[in-house]
């Protein structure tokens, strides 16, 4: 899963429709979120770890789905989704 199927995760376990609300839920900013789905942005272990305590999953699972989309090589983005 990457972190948006996280953050869409986030809004169906939770009912949210807006990423206005999901922002409120996770306690960052609205524009956070837009950059995460604008791709300007990846999650930071802070907003992955608000992310699995909000689906009570493993944060361990979110922060390495985060740590991967930042690698910069493919080798390393492959280790992190496998």
């Amino acid at each position: 899963m990457n972190t948006l199927e996280y953050l869409d995760a986030v809004k169906r376990r939770h009912g949210i429709t807006s990423d206005y609300a999901l922002a409120k839920l996770l306690k960052i900013g609205q524009p956070a979120i837009s950059a995460y789905r604008n791709g300007r942005r990846i999650i930071d272990d802070d907003t992955a770890l608000a992310v699995a305590v909000a689906l009570e999953v493993n944060p361990l699972a979110v922060i390495a789905a985060a740590n991967a989309e930042r690698a910069k090589t493919p080798r390393r983005k492959r280790a992190g989704l496998a």
